[in-house]
């Protein structure tokens, strides 16, 4: 797996978890969905 790869699966896991946490109503600001990335 090359680099490329494997930030495009960390970004698409990042993705899928801000997903679950809004679908649980969990409010992230975007400034600290900033951060977490």
């Amino acid at each position: 797996m090359n680099e490329g790869e494997l930030l495009r699966d960390h970004i698409s896991q990042f993705i899928i978890l801000l997903s679950d946490l809004k679908n649980v109503e969990v409010h992230i600001d975007d400034e600290d969905q900033a951060m977490l990335l």
